[in-house]
């Protein structure tokens, strides 16, 4: 009754809000784990390293009893200690324990890391390690006195106890009851993720909040009058109540005293546990006194919370009756053009019965005519939503593409700078070339997204559907429940074959997707095969049409429902489906029959009813081979000029301007485009090549290169982008730019670039 009331939508939004910033803790957990747990069994440490440590940091005992850093706790109180300074908490019985010391000593220089960290959770009070020995790291640096007593034993601690093994089995993160911290932060929520090495439980790393940092004020904004927004865990005890305050103890570990039940007879019979399994939804609580509350819920993602939203009936009602009123009104004057766009489904609404008799005397004559554009309305409204959703398809794809690219760009960078540094022979030269070589592929698999998705210029070309075909049933493989097998028989002697790879992937993958389809319901399988014919009015009857040679025959087969034969006599007709409504649109079939004889080929299908379907696809042998690979560029000289390099993405701009110095580049690096224009326009004649990136904030690379121009013609400029519709391989020529680059770009490649750029050609090419 109340599905596409705005608060819905409302609790939705909320509750994605707050499920975003636990995804973030929990990414920062996950980081933190991945990132000890390579400290700790790649950290290599004799007795001496740790007795060397423990003397430069002057580890003592302070007058509380702690074992600590005597000198860095004396810069801590004055105020000079550095801003990334990690504290330690042992206790002095543990200096003789050589796990504890092994462990923090593998973690002394997390403190840049764990400041890095802080930037991306602005909100985070604390992050610190536990460990099982009874020690712990804390950042930022706290004068522990402030927080615990020197005996304090961290396996009492709840965040301890939250992820310790008999307490949970399954080994993931947890959340923890809100609690005092006594550093002045106030009422924290903290939550842990346990480490295992390599099955041995050895500590945990936490992270603690302020309440106040997970839902900001934005909780209680209300759309309706009388609207009250709140929170509970999955035990009914209260979260955040605007009114009801949750009351908590000043001890750690403790619980919320108020209860969903304490908020009246309504909500005495509400099982939270069991709204939290359903997830989502909407129900009434009735009363004697006629105030009866619509309630909305919503489960808050990634921790046990359910966000509530009450609103009393009759606010409802009033409000949607004002709407139907003006809407009435509106009418009346034949302006058809008003629309009632929320409430509408509320039921009981007043007025609409007087209304309606006054609306159908005008609309009476319209009606004929309505009819028949409806018939035409429908039939576009199909066509439109195909492509709509293959243009959003286009625009997430492109999003995707820029920001892997970037991340992929540094990755390749580096991997390049330790090739010249590690010896071929050595293991570490091996593990960067995995590395490497996976960048390579990911980076494949983006070209292979942008490809399907219509934003990569396509040509025409030799195609082999091997690996374009195990690609696209990857894809598939992840949307596809795992009840479905997929079983693929794919031959490494089939030929190439001459056509768009866009189309190609269509064909496997709407041809897939149908499979998947008929064995929805009850599950199943389906199996795909790709193998070589050769193709004679002998040896494949029914075929005799096509020309002869050798092809590639494409087969999907699934053990679903099947078509009878009237099914089949229509299947590759346009806009004919047996799916359910937004199911599909009827297309498929008819869009890769048009495909397939566009490339000489021939599609045939083979079903019966409740036994399954064969999809059979022929397509020619492409006549010619592939072109020679290029193979690697070896590596040239670099120079002595001044480059002028502007990136938003740091990461990226120093590798760059690392890789660009080790040729013997100067380079000047900048992340702000404004303050690289500044740099330029101070000193036109100081630089003598401009590297940009196009994606930027203030001033985009287009835009900084047209301004550069205008002072000096004759600057070579290199224009590198992760994604942009704007400009392309085939158009840049028509820009200020000298030479295009799409990320992720091999130094080797930027090098040559700029040697033509600055040398001009190089005659042996």
């Amino acid at each position: 009754m109340f599905e596409n009331y705005p608060v819905q939508f409302q609790v939705k939004q909320i509750a994605a809000s707050i499920g975003a910033k636990i995804k973030t803790c929990h990414h920062t957990l996950e980081e933190l784990r991945r990132l000890s747990l390579i400290l700790f069994t790649h950290t290599r440490a004799e007795d001496k390293d740790i007795q060397d440590w423990f003397e430069s940091e002057n580890f003592g005992i302070d007058e509380h009893g702690f074992w600590t850093s005597l000198s860095q706790l004396k810069e801590f109180r004055t105020g000079r200690a550095p801003s990334h300074a990690i504290s330690y908490s042992w206790h002095p019985d543990q200096v003789q324990n050589p796990d504890a010391c092994f462990r923090m000593y593998c973690l002394r220089h997390m403190g840049v890391h764990l400041k890095e960290i802080l930037t991306r959770l602005p909100h985070a009070a604390w992050i610190y390690y536990q460990d099982v020995t009874n020690t712990s790291v804390q950042f930022p640096y706290i004068d522990q006195i402030t927080a615990i007593t020197p005996d304090f034993d961290w396996s009492a601690y709840h965040t301890y106890q939250s992820v310790i093994p008999e307490n949970n089995p399954e080994k993931t993160i947890q959340w923890t009851c809100p609690s005092m911290d006594y550093a002045g932060e106030g009422v924290i929520i903290s939550v842990s993720i346990p480490i295992f090495l390599p099955n041995q439980f050895i500590g945990l790393w936490s992270i603690d909040l302020p309440m106040k940092t997970l839902y900001q004020e934005a909780l209680f904004d209300i759309y309706a009058k009388d609207q009250i927004n709140f929170i509970v865990d999955a035990k009914g005890a209260l979260v955040a109540h605007p009114m009801a305050k949750a009351g908590i103890s000043k001890e750690k570990g403790s619980v919320y005293k108020s209860h969903i039940h304490d908020l009246g007879k309504g909500f005495a019979r509400v099982d939270p546990q069991s709204l939290m399994d359903q997830e989502s939804g909407h129900f009434m609580l009735s009363s004697r006194e006629k105030n009866d509350l619509a309630v909305w819920f919503q489960a808050i993602p990634g921790i046990q919370w359910l966000l509530f939203a009450t609103l009393p009936r009759q606010s409802m009602e009033d409000a949607v009756n004002l709407r139907i009123r003006h809407a009435l009104d509106r009418v009346k004057s034949e302006d058809l053009s008003y629309r009632i766009k929320d409430g509408s489904d509320i039921d009981q609404a007043r007025l609409v019965a007087d209304g309606f008799n006054q609306m159908v005397s005008a609309l009476e004559l319209q009606e004929q005519n309505r009819k028949q554009a409806l018939k035409e309305k429908k039939k576009l409204e199909k066509q439109l939503h195909h492509s709509q959703g293959m243009e959003a398809m286009g625009t997430l794809a492109s999003g995707i593409a820029h920001d892997f690219n970037n991340i992929l760009f540094p990755i390749l960078g580096y991997s390049e700078l330790l090739f010249n540094d590690l010896p071929k022979e050595s293991r570490e030269f091996q593990m960067v070339e995995h590395i490497y070589q996976a960048a390579q592929r990911a980076r494949e698999l983006i070209r292979q997204i942008l490809t399907f998705s219509r934003q990569a210029e396509i040509k025409n070309q030799v195609v082999h559907l091997g690996s374009l075909f195990k690609e696209a049933l990857t894809l598939l493989r992840a949307s596809i429940p795992n009840n479905v097998e997929i079983h693929k028989h794919i031959r490494p002697d089939c030929p190439p074959v001459f056509g768009d790879p866009t189309k190609l992937h269509q064909i496997v993958m709407n041809l897939c997707t149908n499979a998947f389809h008929a064995v929805e319901k009850k599950g199943g399988k389906f199996e795909v095969t790709m193998e070589a014919v050769d193709i004679s009015q002998e040896s494949i009857p029914g075929l005799g049409h096509l020309a002869e040679g050798k092809y590639v025959r494409l087969t999907v087969s699934d053990n679903g429902h099947g078509m009878d034969e009237k099914t089949m006599t229509h299947i590759f007709d346009p806009y004919f489906s047996t799916k359910a409504e937004k199911k599909g649109t009827g297309l498929g079939p008819a869009v890769i029959y048009g495909i397939v004889h566009k490339l000489k080929g021939e599609i045939t299908v083979y079903s019966e009813k409740d036994k399954g379907s064969t999809f059979h696809v022929y397509l020619p042998g492409a006549d010619r081979l592939d072109p020679a690979e290029k193979k690697p560029t070896p590596a040239m000289k670099g120079g002595t000029e001044k480059i002028l390099l502007v990136d938003d993405e740091i990461g990226i701009a120093k590798m760059e301007k690392q890789s660009l110095e080790r040729y013997g580049y100067r380079v000047t690096a900048f992340t702000d485009s404004q303050k690289a224009l500044d740099a330029f326009l101070n000193d036109p004649q100081g630089f003598d090549l401009i590297i940009t990136d196009m994606t930027m904030p203030k001033i985009t690379g287009d835009i900084l290169s047209d301004r550069i121009k205008t002072l000096r013609k004759d600057m070579p400029i290199i224009l590198c982008t992760g994604f942009s519709e704007k400009i392309s391989s085939t158009n840049y020529q028509d820009t200020k730019i000298d030479r295009f680059f799409m990320k992720p770009i091999s130094i080797n490649d930027i090098n040559r670039a700029i040697r033509e750029l600055v040398d001009g050609p190089d005659p042996t090419d």
